[in-house]
């Protein structure tokens, strides 16, 4: 029965609490760890250097860096502008140095211009009859320079100087006969150069000229000179072995018969 009374006995309620409600204390102690946690937060950006300072100083100067090939081209066009600048600023600070005017000389002949002054030598250098005469051989002096010498007469084969030929001994009509042709007139005549050598020898003969032209004289005396003795130049008194001759035959009309004349 007692068991019954007590269910019967009316029901008080009691009002619950609405959320969760901190004490003071415990907000004082989460406000003190927020703050040691911003401390350390800010103090190690500090550190890395993501937080720089403020106000003046090097710190605070700012460089701007153009990459663009616009420019690139002013900072080109920039420069020479500063040369022209430093170049006017050097010709301004060089001294001008002038030379110092011409002294006049007292008595000088004033020549005009493009007037050539000559001295004495010059003009006694400059005398033409002075000058040795030349034959129109190329030239060549007409004579030696000593008594005795072999005359030059001319040029020869490659622009050789001649000498007029010395016969040591003259050919004879038998060692010339069998070359010469059987038809000659009075006048007829021959020329050929050869080169001395040794022994009154002479080689390597060619032919000059010969008159009339196509008779083969020049030609018949040119295959007889291996037997020709001829006495080689002589150039201030020493004869000249090597240096070249002119050999001329004036023929007669008679077959075999030859006058010769060394010089023309």
């Amino acid at each position: 029965m007692r068991v019954i009374a007590a269910s019967m006995i009316p029901f008080r309620s009691v009002p619950a609490k609405q959320g969760y409600q901190a004490s003071p204390r415990e907000r004082a102690g989460s406000f003190v760890f927020a703050a040691v946690a911003s401390a350390l937060v800010f103090l190690i950006m500090l550190k890395m250097g993501a937080v720089t300072g403020f106000g003046g100083g090097e710190s605070a100067r700012l460089t701007a860096i153009d990459l663009s090939a616009e420019g690139k081209d002013e900072k080109k066009a920039d420069q020479p502008e500063q040369q022209k600048q430093s170049d006017r600023t050097e010709a301004v600070a060089a001294p001008t140095v002038t030379a110092p005017p011409p002294v006049p000389v007292p008595g000088k002949v004033q020549w005009p211009e493009g007037f050539i002054e000559l001295s004495r030598n010059d003009y006694r250098a400059t005398d033409i009859s002075q000058m040795r005469r030349q034959d129109s051989g190329g030239g060549q002096q007409a004579s030696a320079g000593s008594p005795g010498d072999s005359a030059s007469v001319g040029q020869g084969p490659g622009g050789v100087r001649l000498y007029a030929a010395q016969w040591y001994r003259e050919p004879s009509d038998a060692e010339i006969g069998p070359y010469l042709p059987q038809r000659r007139m009075q006048g007829d005549w021959a020329m050929i150069a050869c080169r001395t050598v040794e022994k009154y020898h002479v080689e390597d003969c060619q032919e000059l000229g010969e008159s009339p032209p196509g008779s083969g004289l020049a030609r018949a005396i040119r295959q007889a000179a291996w037997q020709f003795l001829v006495r080689p130049p002589r150039v201030n008194g020493k004869p000249q072995i090597g240096e070249w001759v002119r050999i001329r035959f004036d023929f007669r009309s008679k077959k075999g018969e030859a006058e010769v004349s060394a010089n023309l």
